[in-house]
C-alpha cells in the first residue's frame, strides 16, 4: 500500500497532462512518478509497471489507499467523483463537460496520423500514407472549427466555469501547437487556449523542457507540404 498518491506519467504526453492538470485544479498533494519511454528498455514495460496497468500505459493514478486508476478520462471522473471540492463539473443540468470530455479524444485521435511524420525518412510519400495525412489535415480543420464554435459562447469550453472538459482539451491543443499548430484562423479557440494556459495548474502541469514555442520539426507544415505535391 503506497503512503502517498502517487501519479506515474509519460512527460508531454496528452493523457498524463490531463491527469497531472486535474490533480493541480483540484489541489490535491502527489508524487508524481515520470517514466521515460524513448530508450530502451520502456519504463512502462517494467514488471513493476505492468502491475499496475497491463497495458503498459501511462499515466496511472495511485491513491494512498492503494486504490489503482487507469486512463486518462476514467481518472478525470475518478478525481470529481472523490474529490468533489473544488467541483469541476457543472450541475448535472449541464451535461456538456461530460460529453465534451470525451469529444477531446476524437480530436486527438484525427491528429494522430500526423505524428508518423516524426519517423518519416527522404523515401516518397505512400499513397497510403498521403492519403491519411490530407485525411488528417481536414480532420484537425474540421474539429477545430467546431471547438471554435463552441468557445464563442462560453468563457471555458463547456460552461463558464472551468471543467473537466478544459482538463481533457487543453493538452490536445497545446500538444498540436508545440507539433506547429496555428490558432490564428480559430480567434475564439486561440483566446480559449491563453485562458487556460495562464491557469496555475496548466503552468504547473507544463510538460518539463518544453516552451509555447513551436517545436521542430513543424509537423503541420511537413503535412502541407505532403499536401502541396499531389
Amino acid at each position: 500500500m503506497s503512503a502517498r498518491r502517487a501519479v506515474y506519467f509519460v512527460n508531454g504526453s496528452i493523457s498524463s497532462w490531463r491527469v497531472l492538470m486535474a490533480a493541480h485544479e483540484k489541489g490535491l498533494a502527489f508524487e508524481p512518478r515520470r517514466l521515460r519511454v524513448m530508450r530502451e528498455p520502456r519504463e512502462t514495460r517494467t514488471p513493476e509497471f505492468l502491475a499496475l496497468n497491463p497495458r503498459g500505459q501511462a499515466p496511472v493514478l495511485v491513491e494512498p489507499d492503494g486504490t489503482v486508476v487507469n486512463e486518462s478520462l476514467a481518472i478525470l471522473t475518478y478525481l470529481e467523483l472523490r474529490y468533489p471540492d473544488p467541483p469541476l463539473l457543472p450541475p448535472l443540468a449541464e451535461p456538456g463537460a461530460l460529453a465534451f470530455a470525451q469529444e477531446s479524444e476524437a480530436t486527438a485521435c484525427v491528429y494522430d496520423p500526423l505524428e508518423g511524420l516524426f519517423e518519416a525518412g527522404p523515401e516518397p510519400v505512400s499513397p497510403d500514407r498521403r492519403a491519411a495525412i490530407l485525411g488528417a489535415l481536414s480532420g484537425v480543420e474540421r474539429e477545430l472549427a467546431l471547438w471554435d464554435a463552441r468557445a464563442q459562447k462560453t468563457r471555458f469550453i463547456a460552461s463558464d466555469a472551468f471543467t473537466l472538459a478544459d482538463c481533457a482539451l487543453y493538452p490536445v491543443l497545446a500538444y498540436m501547437q508545440r507539433r506547429g499548430l496555428s490558432l490564428a484562423g480559430y480567434p475564439a479557440l486561440d483566446a480559449y487556449e491563453r485562458r487556460v494556459r495562464g491557469r496555475p495548474a496548466a503552468v504547473a502541469s507544463y510538460p518539463e523542457g518544453w516552451s509555447h514555442d513551436r517545436a521542430r520539426p513543424d509537423l503541420f507544415a511537413q503535412a502541407r507540404a505532403v499536401a502541396a505535391a499531389t
